[in-house]
């Protein structure tokens, strides 16, 4: 099996994925006589083995499009010919197929390449590396590479790991589909320049590690961004927190890293209770019973070993983020109370170390919580004088009209929720805030 995280909930390696909550997992070599049809063995192989296939494929043969080239049309003709029946092992069968269709392709073709092809080296697949999870970390660490532009990391690992559409990305990233496709294709001409990218360095760079978690965080962060089919979302969300994990594996003494593999986490453990009926049930509103407590208890564990591991520097910003989700968590044991006071100390440090609109205004609110609305007002003006670009950030405007509701300014309330809801780009978000009257509460 591969390497765990002690107490993880995904186990990492061959067949690792989060299900409902729990563990499952997927024998990646089924007999042909399996039972499932043969299209759902190809979609679970493509959910789950994707990454370390094209990861494997790209350190082959040194170009990660050629390899993602190659991967597709191994699983297009999958589609075709395992209707006659699965094959024993069909990662091998898939690895076997692209490798030699990229064989084809490179020989066929006048292809600048920084090497050629070598026929004599091990097949590329996974099936030689089972305790290894090496391929889809490569592939991470090259999204992210120093030559690459910084605004292109995330959109490469959804692209590249995840394996996420580029019409997804576009939206999500508030791009023309065509400039996207365009910086992705500039990005995987960069990288190909140079074949060292797609080795495992000796030693993790730290630069290399923060752009991951920023990237990783980024996409997992494109569930509230976006309205997507569920099993869009499904397949980012899983992939996030995989991926947030496996860095951790490499990583595992890295507090960030820790403390993001916890944040995630903690997010996801609220997966059920965040929506009802189609609408936004926000945090402090939400059934305790319908959370995720396993998970919890796992966030809780691996943001404990950091806090509490011997260290020469203060809390990171995924740190802080997930203490203030721990924070939110523990109401459940402390009898529905949330300890507003100690989330606006969190946000306190937060926004001192990575200031940002959602930062300031999520502080604002806890504080109103700790103390009073009018507090909470006062600071919300503060930040609209300082940064009058928050006329078009709908947290902002969504908090001040529940802190007004709060006070009895109706009509200033009911301007600020207008507003709001014209800049909500989410439905079930938008039907909560219309779903909101006249003194009741709202945090961001």
């Amino acid at each position: 099996m591969g390497k765990e995280v002690p107490g993880c909930p995904v186990r990492q390696g061959r067949g690792a994925r989060l299900g409902d909550g729990g563990l499952s997992s997927i024998d990646p070599t089924p007999a042909s006589d399996d039972s499932r049809p043969p299209h759902l063995v190809l979609e679970t192989l493509v959910r789950e083995q994707r990454a370390r296939l094209v990861g494997a494929l790209a350190r082959w043969c040194g170009d990660i499009q050629l390899a993602e080239d190659g991967f597709a049309d191994a699983v297009e003709r999958a589609l075709a010919t395992w209707a006659n029946g699965v094959p024993r092992a069909p990662e091998s069968w898939i690895s076997t197929v692209a490798r030699n269709r990229i064989r084809d392709i490179v020989r066929s073709a006048e292809r600048t390449r920084t090497r050629p092809l070598d026929t004599t080296d091990p097949h590329p697949s996974v099936d030689l590396h089972p305790d290894r999870d090496d391929d889809t970390l490569v592939l991470m660490l090259a999204c992210v590479h120093p030559s690459l532009d910084r605004a292109v990391h995330a959109p490469l690992i959804l692209q590249v790991v995840i394996g996420a559409q580029t019409k997804d990305i576009a939206t999500a990233f508030a791009l023309p589909q065509a400039t996207l496709a365009k910086r992705l294709v500039r990005a995987k001409q960069k990288l190909r320049a140079n074949h060292v990218f797609l080795e495992m360095p000796d030693g993790i760079p730290h630069e290399r590690v923060d752009a991951v978690l920023d990237a990783i965080y980024a996409a997992y962060s494109i569930e509230w961004l976006r309205v997507a089919p569920p099993a869009a979302i499904d397949l980012v969300t899983e992939h996030a927190i995989h991926a947030s994990q496996l860095l951790l594996t490499a990583v595992p003494n890295n507090p960030e890293v820790r403390g993001l593999a916890a944040l995630l986490l903690y997010l996801h453990s609220r997966r059920n209770a965040r929506i009802k009926d189609g609408v936004l049930i926000p945090t402090e509103q939400q059934n305790p019973a319908d959370w995720d407590h396993h998970l919890i208890q796992v966030a809780e564990d691996l943001l404990r070993v950091g806090l509490r591991a011997q260290r020469t520097t203060l809390p990171g910003s995924y740190e802080l983020q997930a203490a203030i989700q721990s924070a939110h968590a523990s109401r459940s044991r402390q009898d529905g109370d949330t300890p507003w006071e100690t989330i606006a100390h969190f946000y306190d440090a937060l926004v001192l170390i990575t200031p940002s609109k959602g930062a300031a205004v999520a502080r604002a609110a806890a504080i109103a919580h700790a103390t009073d609305s009018p507090t909470g007002l006062r600071i919300l003006a503060e930040l609209h004088e300082n940064d009058p670009t928050l006329d078009a950030f709908q947290p902002y405007h969504a908090t001040r009209a529940a802190l007004l509701f709060d006070i009895g300014a109706v009509a200033d309330a009911a301007h600020s929720l207008a507003r709001a809801i014209a800049l909500c780009t989410r439905a079930p978000s938008r039907r909560y805030l219309e779903s909101i009257q006249p003194r009741t509460s709202f945090s961001a």
